[in-house]
């Protein structure tokens, strides 16, 4: 099952999501009764996470495509063999990063989290790590030692369900380097390159520092950390994984195993209008060529997107490129038409949307094509 395409899904996705976590940590904060005993709180907290797994499940926020599952989940077992049929790997349907882990051993990772990560050892490192939190009992103790609320502030707006408000308890950094240090470890065991981890943490702080992100305080507990708090954690793990023997990377086989999730998440974002996020994701790691033939395209829809001084240019490049390298790829063919419309380049243009239409006739942008390629027909008569 791809990741929905529809706008109206896609402006409300992120908000049922958070709804979705809120309900799996509130819960769980809610446990902690006075007059309970720790065993009798834990049993609580599993019995409510549970049941708001399954809310998840059959809520459609799961991405939901079994190749991809059953990839994950080999990974995971390869990470923790003691542990096989405990953990269970979820991919969810959030174009942002993040992987977290909740007590009944499942362990949710973003679609867009494989956007950030360049081989299967610095995905393996994430799932190590969340991994890491459960076989140290992280999860339960967080919990249990949370004296503060965790919840959210619930608005019924136009959309549906709205988050006003968000609070969710975030790892100390010594429970962190903790699970940094299982993680090293286990990927060690398990034959990846340990120092992939630090490279998770230093891509992403590039990502952060270029897009100037600045996520809510102890929302994420692994990747939206600001910026000196994830160069941080990249030393922490290189200097972990410092006298760790060298391992495998299996870029191949994560690119082959990942290539439509990752496809279908850079047109979410696309969808979205997150110029900044294209241009970070396609740019600043050139990854254009493994998204052939769209690759080149989507990176000059982020210039076209953002729109700073010069960035009508660099979009124009890359459509050129994109049409150069596939010349069959219609999209391209329609973007630069619209580009040169609005340059005053009519003839480029109208030459342009037609070889669009004679490509894609059946495209969204069909009608939208045909009347500005009349007007241009028309403006170009004597």
């Amino acid at each position: 099952m791809a990741i929905c395409r529809s706008s109206r899904f896609q402006r409300a996705a992120r908000s049922v999501w958070l709804a979705a976590i809120v309900a799996l940590a509130a819960g769980s904060s809610q446990a902690a009764h006075a007059g309970l005993s720790e065993a009798q709180q834990r049993e609580r907290i599993l019995f409510e996470a549970r049941e708001q797994e399954q809310q998840i499940a059959v809520g459609g926020f799961l991405y939901g495509e079994p190749a991809l599952d059953a990839y994950l989940q080999a990974i995971m077992d390869r990470l923790y063999p003691d542990r096989r049929g405990d953990f269970h790997v979820h991919v969810l349907r959030n174009t942002d990063v993040n992987a977290f882990a909740d007590v009944t051993g499942s362990v949710y990772f973003n679609a867009g989290t494989f956007l950030r990560v360049r081989n299967e050892a610095e995905l393996a490192s994430i799932l190590a790590h969340e991994g890491g939190h459960l076989v140290a009992d992280h999860v339960y103790r967080q919990r249990l030692q949370d004296k503060s609320a965790m919840g959210a502030k619930i608005l019924l707006g136009s959309l549906g369900l709205l988050i006003a408000q968000l609070q969710v308890t975030s790892y100390s950094r010594d429970l962190e380097s903790a699970a940094d240090k299982i993680a090293i470890e286990r990927l060690t065991a398990a034959g990846y390159d340990p120092k992939a981890a630090a490279t998770v943490f230093e891509r992403r702080a590039r990502e952060v520092k270029e897009r100037k992100i600045k996520e809510p305080p102890g929302f994420i507990r692994l990747l939206y950390a600001d910026h000196p708090q994830l160069l941080d954690r990249a030393r922490n793990t290189s200097e972990l994984a410092a006298n760790a023997p060298p391992g495998e990377l299996r870029r191949d086989e994560f690119l082959a195993a990942t290539h439509a999730v990752r496809l279908a998440t850079l047109n979410v974002i696309h969808e979205q209008r997150d110029g900044l996020a294209l241009i970070a994701l396609l740019e600043d790691e050139g990854q254009t060529a493994e998204f052939a033939p769209a690759g080149e395209f989507l990176l000059g829809e982020g210039f076209r997107l953002r729109d700073l001084a010069g960035d009508e240019d660099r979009a124009l490049a890359h459509y050129d490129q994109s049409i150069l390298s596939h010349p069959e790829f219609a999209p391209a063919f329609a973007a630069r038409g619209k580009l040169l419309d609005r340059r005053g380049e009519r003839e480029r243009a109208a030459s342009d949307l037609a070889h669009f239409l004679e490509l894609d006739p059946g495209a969204e942008e069909a009608a939208f094509a045909r009347q500005s390629l009349d007007r241009l027909r028309k403006e170009q008569s004597p």
